[in-house]
């Protein structure tokens, strides 16, 4: 099949006449001449650079937003990760020692503890999270591997954790 330039393509649509295709097809001509081979060479280079460019720019724009995208769907599956540390964190007790701590909002609850969780929990291995809302008082256990990520997204869930726990790589 032929190549139709865009001249062809508006006569068939009948937007533009025989005689004013002619005249154009003449002001080509007459152009080309004008400016010679190595002009128009340069012109078309000058076009093609310009659109590897674009090109380029619309690349970079389009990894940019991928990274963006990206970024968000990682903090999102932390989020859910979070909140699934959380949800299976285990109860305390029940045990034989008291443990009190200090809450944010001053008060002094406390949890029945077996004498191995209270050890590990002074030897910071196991930090007391708030499973409920912020305000209510229903606490579990959470290794502080897992609790220092819980840190980095909801402080507000831990509600004790030993001097140094978090500050920890």
């Amino acid at each position: 099949m032929a190549r139709m330039n865009l001249r062809d393509q508006l006569k068939k649509a009948r937007l533009l006449s025989d005689k004013k295709a002619r005249q154009l097809a003449h002001e080509q001509r007459v152009e080309r001449k004008q400016k010679g081979r190595e002009q128009i060479e340069q012109e078309q280079r000058q076009r093609a650079e310009e659109v590897q460019e674009l090109r380029e720019q619309e690349r970079a724009r389009t990894r940019k937003e991928q990274e963006r995208l990206d970024r968000e769907r990682r903090q999102r599956e932390e989020r859910i990760a979070v909140d699934r540390l959380l949800a299976d964190a285990r109860k305390p007790g029940p045990g034989t020692v008291k443990f009190y701590f200090q809450a944010d909002d001053g008060a002094l609850p406390w949890l029945e503890l077996s004498p191995r969780e209270a050890q590990e929990v002074r030897a910071g291995q196991l930090c007391v999270v708030r499973s409920g809302p912020l305000g209510t008082h229903v606490y579990r256990l959470l290794p502080a591997d897992a609790t220092r990520r819980v840190a980095a997204l909801r402080p507000d869930a831990i509600a004790f954790a030993p001097e140094g726990v978090l500050a920890r790589n």
